[in-house]
């Protein structure tokens, strides 16, 4: 071919509207972009074939298209056919994913291809296969394929499969499918469904395994339905060794982003507890050694309606009453007195409150496990109202009111029958009438029973049930001193009535006038730079109080309900317990049956420490430290004729701290009783790191049972010392907490390590499996140890143990 005609040839080429890459090799420099039809590219060398309307390009392939980048060593565009058939080293870059492989066959129209000898990675989701034929842009479905979320090489695990399909942001699908573990076959599984992605997604759950002390060996397995956005549950199924099956149910359900319930059922026939002394001893023998069906049920529900109404309700239930320290992590209430049912239904505004109110108890206090639940006392209904603090009218007065109702109500006997009346000259040991069995711990033998006559004697028996109106209204003068000192006068009157369901006196009434008037001043001094824009400043608080409170009339008729004295004297000091059975004060239902605070005063100091500090470039403050010292004299008590050893008008000394730095926090509560000269005291100090590393020191010393002219029994003291820590490491975190007892009922009985509980988290290399650790024995139970492995299918990061997960052991 002559030079004249391959010119007009290559010019007619170059002309074409359509075109803008020349045809000859080598004509386009390796680093300029050419755009073509809709891609861009650029490469080392390309031919162009008009009549097949492709491309060939070689050498530093490059191609962008439709947000997507495609690198490879050679490749050819076919324009009619809209497909790119890419070679060596290809790679393609997407929003959603990366693929690669030896050759890579894509149309750029549909965004549908097939891969041969490639991969396909979203994050650390990773799909290996022989052949991978690309769906859409987050669909795959691979041939001889490998998948894995591990980030290291080898990986620690991965399934392989003889097809996989990957939904991204979906689940994965792998048929006759093999794990490994390190690269070596582990488990065959004929089918597996995995999730790859991280919102909640219906599937088996990893298996758990347990062993506790009456338990054995427990195998669960859990699955997970996401039954809606807005409703879940898990059905969890366990086998003991020892006790039996076990079937778990946990509901969830969201009404509204802050309204939320959640539903936690269980049932176990319990070959263990069937036969244990425990339960076999309040049985007949025809009932011993029977298998019993247990069970339990916990519901919380929160719901906020329009008009500022919540609805809130809280159920606790179970089979028996050794359930809660049988399986403490399902009812949550090990250690309490009595498993709470609530519901209740309030309205509040800007000034007040309103609500209507059930509370149902379930009695623990009982030996029998499954004694009857006759004797618990219950609040149904109680309805209230309450009048925040507001102004009369344009005065400077102040005034507030609360009501309350409530109906103390149990099943069957209004009252209790004792089995002696108050001897108000000797030594008192009353309690419950048992039909001869004497003492108060008579509830522990399984051959007493209760024994009730029928009659209610208001010399000794004790009134149970019963309605109690209480209202108060308050009369409020704030007045400010030269801006150094606030007074604040307080007039209330206070009017309760009852109405009892036995004797002949069915009605009572009390009525009381109260007065007070508290003062309050603050001195203040900030420390460090006070330049404007200065980096840290520190304001110490110097805040003293003194409150005076008195009852100059109180008109309240004697009632059997209120004790063997028509006037008896409370004072700050005493609390309704136990030990009122033997006192002259009788047995109310609560403290609000009480007058206290005849004729008080209290004296307070709080010292507060503020810190100010620049946080990336805003101002925070925050309260570092607050140390508050109280103590109170009661006039009354001085003033009054009772016996001299009772006659203590000194309150106990209160300390209250917490300090708050960002690497040490500290709280301790202190009440010092003069008279007794003892000290009852809780206190935590805890260490911390910058990644919120910590470790935390307690200590809690309670001396039980303190009240005037009473000498303090040491062995019952609560004597608990307390070690918490929690540490990450690069594969490891740990979060623990152990209490050693070291009272003298615990050093007679060698068993000083009260409770313990930890959790361990160790991270499997490759940051996609890891395995978690639980052990634990609570208060006087059982040792229990607990396993389960987790695969990170998505290749998103787990979060932390939390640390609630120390108080779900139930210390």
């Amino acid at each position: 071919m002559s030079l004249s005609i391959r010119f007009v040839l290559f010019f007619f080429v170059a002309a074409l509207p359509s075109l803008t890459w020349a045809p000859v090799a080598h004509a386009q420099s390796p680093s300029a972009m050419t755009s073509m039809r809709g891609l861009s590219m650029s490469a080392d060398e390309s031919d162009r074939d008009n009549e097949a309307d492709t491309l060939d390009l070689r050498g530093n392939v490059q191609i962008i298209f439709k947000d997507q980048h495609l690198s490879c060593q050679s490749a050819r565009i076919n324009f009619r056919a809209k497909t790119i058939d890419a070679m060596g080293e290809v790679l393609v870059v997407g929003p959603k994913a990366t693929a690669g492989g030896e050759r890579v066959y894509l149309d750029y129209e549909s965004n549908t291809g097939v891969i041969y000898g490639g991969y396909v990675q979203s994050g650390n989701v990773y799909v290996e296969g022989r052949l991978i034929t690309r769906l859409s842009e987050s669909d795959y479905l691979a041939e001889g394929a490998k998948f894995t979320t591990c980030t290291n090489c080898p990986e620690s695990w991965s399934f392989s499969g003889q097809k996989i399909r990957a939904e991204l942001g979906g689940y994965a699908y792998i048929k006759n499918s093999f794990l490994r573990v390190g690269g070596f076959p582990f488990i065959w599984l004929p089918y597996l469904v995995v999730p790859l992605k991280s919102d909640r997604q219906t599937g088996l759950l990893t298996p758990e395994f347990e062993v506790s002390d009456s338990g054995g060996l427990t195998l669960s397995e859990g699955f997970f339905w996401a039954m809606s956005r807005s409703t879940d549950s898990t059905w969890t199924f366990k086998n003991y060794e020892l006790r039996g099956f076990k079937t778990l149910v946990n509901y969830r359900y969201a009404l509204s982003e802050s309204s939320y319930g959640e539903l936690d059922v269980g049932s176990l026939s319990d070959r263990v507890f069937s036969s244990e002394r425990r339960l076999n001893d309040y049985r007949t023998a025809s009932e011993r050694d029977e298998t019993i069906d247990r069970w339990f049920m916990r519901y919380e529900h929160f719901y906020e309606m329009p008009e500022g109404y919540v609805q809130r309700m809280q159920l606790n239930n179970a089979s028996d009453l050794q359930y809660p320290k049988d399986f403490p992590l399902e009812t949550r209430n090990h250690g309490d007195s009595a498993m709470e049912n609530r519901a209740s239904l309030t309205k509040n505004n800007r000034s007040q409150h309103y609500s209507i109110d059930a509370s149902y108890y379930v009695n623990l206090m009982q030996a029998n496990p499954l004694a009857g639940n006759s004797d618990a006392v219950h609040r149904f209904p109680e309805l209230r109202f309450s009048q925040a603090m507001t102004r009369l009218g344009s005065t400077g007065f102040l005034y507030s009111a609360d009501v309350n109702y409530v109906n103390f109500a149990r099943s069957e006997f209004a009252y209790d029958d004792m089995n002696a009346a108050y001897n108000p000259n000797g030594v008192n040991d009353r309690y419950l009438e048992n039909g001869g069995c004497a003492g108060n711990a008579w509830y522990n033998n399984p051959n007493c029973r209760r024994v009730r006559d029928g009659e209610y004697d208001p010399t000794k028996d004790l009134i149970r049930t019963g309605q109690r109106l209480d209202a108060q209204a308050s009369l409020y003068r704030p007045i400010k001193i030269a801006d150094s000192l606030d007074l604040l006068p307080k007039v209330s009157y206070r009017e309760t009535q009852y109405y009892f369901n036995v004797g002949n006196e069915l009605t009572n009434t009390r009525r009381y006038l109260r007065a007070e008037i508290s003062a309050r001043s603050l001195f203040s001094r900030i420390y460090g730079n006070q330049s404007p824009g200065s980096f840290e400043r520190m304001k110490h608080e110097i805040q003293p109080e003194l409150k005076f409170t008195t009852i100059p009339w109180i008109s309240h008729p004697a009632h059997p309900f209120f004790g063997a004295d028509q006037e008896t004297p409370f004072f700050s000091q005493e609390n309704i317990s136990d030990s009122d059975i033997n006192g002259p004060y009788g047995f109310q239902f609560d403290y609000n049956d009480r007058v206290y605070d005849r004729k008080l005063m209290t004296f307070a100091l709080t010292n507060r420490l503020i810190q100010k500090r620049w946080v990336r470039g805003n101002p925070e403050y925050r309260q570092a430290v607050s140390w508050r010292l109280a103590q109170s004299y009661d006039f009354y008590q001085a003033e009054s004729n009772i016996d001299e050893r009772r006659k203590q008008p000194w309150s106990d000394l209160l300390s209250d701290l917490n300090v708050n730095f960002d690497y040490v926090r500290i709280y301790q509560k202190a009440n010092y009783y003069r008279y007794q000269n003892v000290t009852n005291s809780s206190t935590r100090i805890r260490l911390l790191n910058a990644a919120n590393d910590f470790i935390e020191f307690g200590y809690l010393s309670q001396y039980n049972d303190i009240a005037p002219g009473q000498d303090v029994n040491a062995i019952n003291k609560t004597d608990d010392y307390s070690f918490s820590v929690r540490k990450n490491f690069s594969y490891l975190e740990l979060l623990g907490r152990i209490v050693y007892d070291n009272s003298v009922a615990a050093r007679d009985n060698e068993r000083q390590f009260k409770s313990y509980g930890y959790g361990a988290q160790v991270k499997l290399p490759g940051d996609c499996w890891y395995f978690t650790i639980q052990q634990y024995r609570i208060t006087g139970g059982d040792n229990n140890f607990k396993l389960n492995f987790d695969f990170i299918w998505d290749g998103q990061k787990r979060p932390t143990l939390p640390e609630s997960l120390l108080d779900s052991f139930g210390f």
